[in-house]
């Protein structure tokens, strides 16, 4: 608890209000070094190693979201392929052609 009052810039006032808690409660908090599995994890997320982690998941999120687009992008030009070669085959006469025309 300590270390993450002592990562804080905001007045304890501030993060008190902040926590929805009065100055007292969060000076009991750090007097007793136990608070509430919220109130951990809202200063863990203020603090600069929460921040720097949701920083870091922002960027692997990111990364990870490109590398998929490329991928779909590669699909969709295979399939593109696809459609030409179909298309261009469907001007050419089939095997079987001269047997249908001559009825």
């Amino acid at each position: 608890m300590d270390f993450l009052l002592a990562d804080q810039t905001e007045p304890r006032k501030k993060i008190a209000h902040h926590l929805g808690v009065s100055l007292r409660t969060l000076q009991r908090y750090a007097a007793s070094g136990n608070a509430p599995r919220a109130v951990y994890l809202t200063l863990w997320f203020e603090s600069r190693w929460g921040l720097s982690t949701l920083n870091a998941q922002a960027v692997n999120e990111a990364q990870h979201a490109r590398a998929w687009i490329t991928s779909l992008e590669r699909e969709c030009e295979r399939l593109r392929g696809m459609i030409r070669a179909l298309e261009n085959a469907q001007g050419q006469a089939a095997a079987n052609s001269a047997v249908f025309s001559a009825f």
